[in-house]
Parts: C-alpha cells; sequence; structure tokens
C-alpha cells in the first residue's frame, strides 16, 4: 500500500481490511482511491465508507449517463442522444443499467443492515464489475456522443403547411 496513504491512517483499520483484502480478493485501497476518487477518512467503519463513496459514483453514472439515453427523452439534449444510439447500443446500455440496479438494491440492504462481509463482498463484486464491463463499456458511450455532437447537423428540409 502506498505510505501516503498508510500514514494517516489507523494501523489497526488498515490491518482489518489486509485481512479482508486477502480473503475476497479486494482490491488495493490505492487502487480504490484512484479509480473512484476516495479521500479516506480516519474512521473504523472504512468498507462502509468504501461502500457509500463508490455506490455515489456508480449511481450517479447511471443517473447522468445510462436512464436518460434508455429511459425516454426528457432532456433536450436526451432527444438528440438517443438517435445518436443504434438499438443494439441502447439493449446494451440496459443490459448494464439492469446489472447496475442489482447492486443499487444490494448497497441498499447494506445501509438498512450494515455487515461488514457482505459490504467487502459487495465492494469486491462492484470492483469487478467496473473493471470487466461499465468503464469500457461508458467510455465507448461517452466518445460516440462527443462525436456525434461534434458531428450534428439540422437538416436544411422546406416545411410546407398546409392551410
Amino acid at each position: 500500500m502506498n505510505s501516503a496513504l498508510v500514514d494517516h491512517m489507523n494501523p489497526q483499520i488498515l490491518e482489518k481490511y489486509k485481512k479482508m483484502q486477502d480473503k475476497f480478493d479486494l482490491p488495493h485501497l490505492n487502487e480504490l482511491k484512484n479509480t473512484f476518487k476516495i479521500e479516506f477518512q480516519e474512521d473504523e467503519k472504512l468498507f462502509e465508507q468504501i461502500r457509500l463513496e463508490i455506490s455515489d459514483k456508480l449511481f450517479a453514472f447511471t443517473e447522468k449517463i445510462i436512464e436518460p439515453i434508455i429511459g425516454g427523452a426528457e432532456t433536450f439534449s436526451g432527444i438528440f442522444e438517443q438517435g445518436m444510439l443504434t438499438e443494439a447500443e441502447r439493449e446494451n446500455l440496459f443490459r448494464l443499467y439492469k446489472k447496475i440496479q442489482v447492486l443499487k438494491w444490494e448497497n441498499n440492504l447494506l445501509i438498512m443492515k450494515p455487515d461488514e462481509r457482505e459490504t467487502a463482498k459487495w465492494i469486491k463484486k462492484t470492483w469487478d464489475f467496473w473493471n470487466s464491463e461499465l468503464e469500457n463499456e461508458l467510455r465507448i458511450v461517452c466518445k460516440k456522443l462527443s462525436t456525434s455532437w461534434q458531428t450534428l447537423r439540422f437538416k436544411d428540409e422546406k416545411t410546407t403547411y398546409l392551410g
């Protein structure tokens, strides 16, 4: 683990994380910190803090990127962006969305009934999903939408009104 991270954290908390890391094959704290921009607090509830930070970031992507595209054009940008993706791309986003919703409801259970072991499993499951699928797929969608916005042009059509 990075010494800068270790210097300001309680050694007992770090040791506890290390044991859970070994048991559940969790990522290093620095990997979590760098991927999800987590600023760790000196707290006995490290696993809850990690879960909270990851869930905030993950569910923000759902609300800001995926839902407007697959859920309907409720925003001005959504009207255009829905047309920028193919049906297959929207279906793939929905497939990812379903997986995120599973994580969201598992997260809600952990909010209601905190359990360190279950939280560690959730962190691992979410980490694996982020690294194996979600991050790359969201990058592809973001790049495509960015490019599509750059090339978007209005059609020059004359409208005839019958009256």
